[in-house]
């Protein structure tokens, strides 16, 4: 009966969600100006709009000419001014609560999520499920596991709550599909990641059975592995005994929670325990599909992530998604790229040559050219108008008459030690490059741009030894030069010295990443970069050299 519930429920969402998505992709120019004409109109009496004159605005030329560009420390007078007073200073509807990010400035950006934009990110889940089940029907068959943030993370001081949209609409999903979930939503919640995760891997290891796993970020995945080796022998003994310590660091809700979950299954513990390597294909070989971001820095965690998994198991691009909006949909597994929900937020793009130059021309998504790259903006329901992303996606395909775009890197992903303008997305091409020829893969690495010396030096976590470190730092280097005609000419006049390479031991990945989370990034959709300047490394990677 579940399964003809579930496959009745994800019919409904094809009718509800995929078609209508259909249709707007045969003409995106229209089905963009209507979701730009609902966003202002709903929001002409508040005082964004008011000062900005959205009563007299009639279409996308009107709105560009009367609001600028805006950045969140541009927008966050209103939305300090809404949140503290309630006037309805960017939107009319009240935020329900707020998604937490990492500013620019240090201060954190709170995006305000209204009842709309909330709305709005369920339908685009109940359509990213269907296509999903319609790529990969095998994967709902199963059990999924899942990792999510956590719905409700703190309060403000003006009382409102501050959580991850992906928690909330984790929480909330369809019965059907909970009752699917290895892990409960109160699980997220867990404040210590080594506790959380070591909570996860008791619950998903008593189910066999688990044919499917989503999280945004690979690492993610990579990471559950790494704490389910280092505690292998515990997270085993509960397998069997159906017990676990982990269970007296819990609150008694999340005990609650947890506790009639644990299974008491010794002769799978047994069979776990004679295994020389616990792997995802060990461990689940039934996994059919996983749920992922697969582009800019996410692609290196994904290769180490790939090797584990069972034969066949498919990849689905979770999307070009953010705190602030979803901006993709993938259609089916393996694509590099997506369709924007056109119905929902209007979107607005500049060619990166354009943008960097001062001379940006703003352009629809109908206007959008194969193979070139663009800065994003996003007007949303949330009141981020005209918000600059600091995003790089590429046009790589269409559906319809929409382009598909894909994720390249964030935007301020640059370095210039001489002039050379690198990019990450360059970075990441240089070094899986010299890597695949070598039959190596890295699960983190960081090429570090050293003023001091005008040289590149690249941390890389993953070298057998250290007997090939010379002819990868050459290789690397010329890869750069075909890659970056600016790089190849500042390192052939000896303006760039040669690139550097630093074998890196166990541990650096997890000392960034916990250094990222206390400077407020959320674990769960942290991108580790591939490419910094070094007055912006969050840890000494000196301190985590291999011997």
């Amino acid at each position: 009966m579940n399964v003809l519930v579930r496959r009745a429920a994800l019919q409904v969402y094809r009718h509800r969600h995929w078609r209508p998505l259909e249709r707007r992709a045969a003409d995106p120019a229209a089905a963009q100006a209507a979701a730009l004409g609902a966003i202002v109109a709903a929001n002409r009496a508040t005082r964004f709009g008011r000062e900005h004159g959205f009563a007299d605005i009639d279409g996308p030329e009107a709105f560009r000419a009367r609001v600028p560009v805006h950045e969140y420390e541009a927008l966050r007078p209103y939305v300090e001014r809404q949140r503290q007073t309630g006037e309805p200073a960017l939107t009319a509807e009240p935020p329900l609560f707020y998604a937490q990010t990492s500013g620019t400035t240090g201060r954190p950006k709170y995006v305000p999520i209204t009842r709309t934009a909330l709305a709005w990110h369920r339908d685009e889940q109940a359509l990213f499920s269907y296509l999903q089940y319609r790529a990969c029907p095998q994967a709902f068959g199963g059990m999924s596991m899942g990792i999510m943030g956590a719905a409700v993370e703190g309060r403000l001081d003006s009382g409102h709550e501050v959580g991850s949209v992906s928690g909330r609409l984790y929480a909330a999903l369809p019965r059907f599909l909970l009752r699917r979930s290895v892990v409960p939503p109160e699980v997220f919640a867990i404040a210590d990641y080594e506790t959380k995760y070591q909570v996860i891997l008791q619950l998903a290891l008593a189910q066999p059975d688990i044919t499917y796993m989503g999280t945004p970020n690979p690492s993610t995945f990579v990471r559950l592995l790494d704490v389910l080796h280092a505690h292998r022998d515990a997270l085993l003994a509960g397998l069997a005994s159906g017990a676990s310590t982990l269970i007296d660091r819990l609150d008694p809700p999340l005990r609650a929670a947890v506790a009639p979950r644990l299974r008491a299954l010794p002769a799978r513990a047994a069979a776990l325990a004679r295994l020389p390597e616990l792997t995802y294909a060990a461990v689940w070989p039934g996994l059919k599909l996983v749920t992922t971001w697969t582009g800019g820095s996410c692609g290196i965690a994904l290769g180490a992530l790939r090797r584990g998994l069972p034969e066949g198991t498919r990849v689905m691009e979770l999307g070009y998604q953010a705190t602030e909006c979803r901006g993709t949909i993938a259609l089916e597994p393996e694509a590099a790229g997506g369709i924007p929900p056109l119905g929902h937020h209007f979107f607005e793009f500049v060619e990166r040559a354009a943008w960097d130059d001062g001379r940006p021309e703003f352009l629809g998504v109908e206007a959008l050219e194969p193979g070139r790259l663009y800065f994003v903006l996003v007007t949303t329901a949330s009141g981020l108008y005209r918000y600059f992303m600091n995003d790089l996606v590429e046009v790589v395909g269409a559906f319809r008459r929409t382009p598909l775009l894909r994720f390249v890197q964030k935007g301020r992903g640059v370095t210039s030690l001489t002039g050379e303008k690198l990019y990450e997305a360059q970075a990441i091409d240089a070094v899986q490059h010299a890597l695949g020829a070598r039959g190596v893969a890295a699960a983190f690495f960081l090429l570090v741009a050293d003023p001091d010396t005008s040289s590149y030096h690249l941390f890389i976590d993953g070298l057998p030894d250290a007997s090939n470190v010379i002819g990868l730092a050459e290789a690397v280097d010329t890869r750069l030069g075909v890659l970056n005609i600016e790089y190849c000419a500042k390192r052939e006049s000896g303006r760039l010295g040669p690139l550097v390479v630093h074998r890196l031991g166990p541990g650096a990945a997890d000392a960034w990443r916990a250094a990222a989370v206390g400077a407020g990034q959320r674990e769960g959709q942290l991108k580790l970069p591939a490419l910094v300047e070094r007055k912006d490394l969050l840890v000494r990677l000196e301190a985590h050299l291999a011997s």
